[in-house]
C-alpha cells in the first residue's frame, strides 16, 4: 500500500507521532542527536509532535524526552492523553501539570479479580499505572529487564502485595513461561483486555477498545487535524493499529517483520539516523 504518493507538501501542517523503545530511543532511553534536531527542525517549521507509547504514564518521566519540548503525550497504548495546558508551551514531565483530555484505568473490583487470576495461573506480571507500576519483583526470579526496571523506577515502582488500596493502572505486561492453564487464562482476561503478543510467552494487557491507533485518531480529532496528515514512527507489535490509523506509516528498518508489513514507508535502522532520514524525505525538514 501507498498512501504517501511522496508529494511532499511541506506547506501542509502534519501531527508526528512517534514510539520510544527502538524508535525514538534505545534500550538505554538514549536519543540520538539527529532524531532530537529533526525534531526541534519539524516544530519549528509548524508541525506538532507527540510520543504514542505502550508505556504507561509512570513509566514516561525521563528528563531528555521533554527537553524535545513535546506538545503532547498517548500513554498506555492510547489509555492516557494530555497536552500541554494553553501557554504552557511544551509538555511538563508531571502530568498533572499538563491537561489530561482523556484517561482509562482498570482499579477496583476488575483490578482485584484481574491480579487473582494471574495469580492463580501462575502469569507473572508488572501493573502499569501513571503514578507507579506495582510488581513483586521476586516473582520473576533473575529476569535482568525487571531487576533493572526496578533500579530505574525507584520509589515509583511498589510491590503489588500490601498496596491493595492503591492499585490502579493503564495496562499490564505479561509474562507467561510458568503458565498453568494457560488457554483459560487468557479467554478470561480476552474478556476485559485487548491481547497485544510480543512473543510467545510475552504480552500486554489493554483495555478493551484502546490502542496505540484509537489514540493517534482521538489526538487528530481533538485538534481538528485530518488523519491523513498524521504521521506514525514505530518498530514493534503494538504499534500496527498506529500504523494503520495514520495518514502515513513509517518502519525502523530494523523493525519487527508485522510492522515493516504494515508500514507505508521504511528507512534506515535506529542506529542509522532513520528517524531524521525519514522526515528529511517526507518534507518535514
Amino acid at each position: 500500500m501507498n498512501k504517501i504518493g511522496f508529494e511532499r507538501k511541506e506547506e501542509m501542517k502534519r501531527i508526528l507521532f512517534f514510539d520510544l523503545d527502538r524508535t525514538l530511543w534505545d534500550r538505554d532511553e538514549q536519543i540520538p542527536e539527529s532524531a532530537c534536531e529533526a525534531i526541534r527542525q519539524a516544530r519549528a517549521n509548524g508541525h506538532e509532535v507527540f510520543i504514542n507509547t505502550g508505556r504507561s504514564r509512570a513509566f514516561v518521566y525521563q528528563p531528555q524526552l521533554f527537553e524535545l519540548e513535546l506538545d503532547g503525550a498517548v500513554t498506555g497504548a492510547g489509555t492516557m492523553i494530555e497536552i500541554c495546558r494553553k501557554g504552557q508551551g511544551t509538555l511538563s514531565p508531571q502530568w498533572d501539570r499538563n491537561e489530561v483530555t482523556h484517561y482509562k484505568a482498570v482499579h477496583g473490583q476488575l483490578a482485584a479479580e484481574t491480579i487473582r487470576m494471574m495469580k492463580e495461573h501462575r502469569i507473572y506480571f508488572i501493573l502499569e499505572g501513571r503514578d507507579n507500576l506495582y510488581c513483586d519483583v521476586e516473582s520473576f526470579g533473575d529476569d535482568p529487564f525487571v531487576r533493572q526496571l526496578a533500579e530505574r523506577m525507584g520509589d515509583r515502582m511498589l510491590p503489588v502485595s500490601g498496596n491493595e488500596e492503591q492499585w490502579e493502572f493503564q495496562k499490564i505486561s505479561c509474562e507467561l513461561r510458568d503458565a498453568i492453564q494457560r488457554e483459560e487464562a487468557l479467554n478470561w482476561l480476552g474478556q476485559s483486555y485487548e491481547l497485544f503478543w510480543h512473543h510467545e510467552n510475552v504480552l500486554e494487557l489493554v483495555p478493551h477498545g484502546f490502542t496505540k491507533g484509537s489514540g493517534l485518531v482521538t489526538v487528530c480529532r481533538m485538534k481538528g487535524i485530518p488523519v491523513e496528515q498524521s504521521i506514525a514512527f514505530g518498530d514493534g507489535r503494538n504499534d500496527v493499529e498506529m500504523f494503520d490509523a495514520a495518514g502515513v506509516a513509517v518502519a525502523m528498518g530494523d523493525g519487527t517483520e508485522i510492522a515493516l508489513a504494515h508500514a507505508d514507508m521504511v528507512t534506515k535502522p535506529f542506529g542509522q539516523d532513520g528517524i531524521y532520514l525519514a522526515m528529511r524525505q517526507l518534507g518535514l525538514i
